[in-house]
């Protein structure tokens, strides 16, 4: 299965190709520019790398067989660009597409031998994006399926949040990502019982793999269901409804 997985949720996001497990060409992005314009110079630059790795046989998007993009939670126009780009691609060459939480793909990168994980991530203004996971087997394979919706939460409410999931003796490990300096933080001021590990560079590999996971069992979208994966409403939502 040959995938395109992007990520446009943050500056710490990119564009790969994958064949199956094996990544052909990636790309990370440059935090000065916008995706606007990057997203599609980063996808240029892999069809031409995995050309130049065939001999000259091109590639192109008729090749492709599935479209893996990050959803959220980040940047809102980082978001809704990544979006954007899937369902127009996904539309024309008539190609399924799967959608990625960044949450998610934080806990498929860093494989915590926890039966809870939880992924932490700063979402600015003092506040910070919180996924909760549980180990789950079920057809022979052991993989973490999400507890709930991810939730926007104060340190104070994550806190307390914590410690009301590690009552009952669970050992659970948090995640963040490895230049996340505001959820390092935390540590100190959380459970001393938690475990701690961090991911590093993209969320790639993990977007592409739990992506062909989605489409080995059937949970594809089409792109009219895409949906991003924001948590925190806007500030053109929030003014609305005030």
């Amino acid at each position: 299965m040959l995938v395109l997985a992007f990520d446009t949720t943050s500056e710490h996001g990119g564009a790969a190709l994958y064949r199956d497990s094996d990544c052909l060409a990636s790309a990370k992005s440059d935090s000065a520019a916008a995706y606007s314009v990057t997203l599609f110079q980063m996808v240029d630059r892999l069809f031409e790398e995995v050309m130049k790795q065939q001999a000259g046989s091109p590639l192109s998007f008729q090749d492709l067989d599935l479209f893996a993009v990050a959803n959220g939670p980040g940047s809102f126009t980082g978001i809704r660009v990544g979006l954007a780009a899937a369902q127009a691609w996904a539309k024309v060459f008539g190609r399924p597409v799967a959608a990625v939480s960044v949450l998610e793909a934080m806990v498929e990168e860093a494989q915590p031998e926890t039966d809870w994980a939880l992924s932490i991530l700063d979402a600015r203004r003092g506040e910070f994006f919180l996924g909760s996971f549980r180990r789950a087997t079920a057809g022979g394979g052991d993989r973490f399926v999400a507890q709930g919706d991810g939730l926007i939460l104060k340190p104070e409410a994550l806190g307390s949040f914590l410690e009301e999931r590690l009552r009952a003796g669970t050992a659970a490990t948090c995640i963040v990502r490895e230049h996340d300096r505001p959820a390092h933080a935390l540590r100190d001021s959380l459970p001393k019982s938690l475990r701690w590990t961090d991911v590093h560079g993209t969320l790639l590999p993990a977007i592409a793999h739990l992506a062909m996971e989605a489409h080995r069992q059937g949970r594809v979208q089409s792109p009219a269901k895409l949906d991003a994966c924001y948590i925190r409403r806007s500030d053109a939502e929030l003014k609305l409804r005030e």
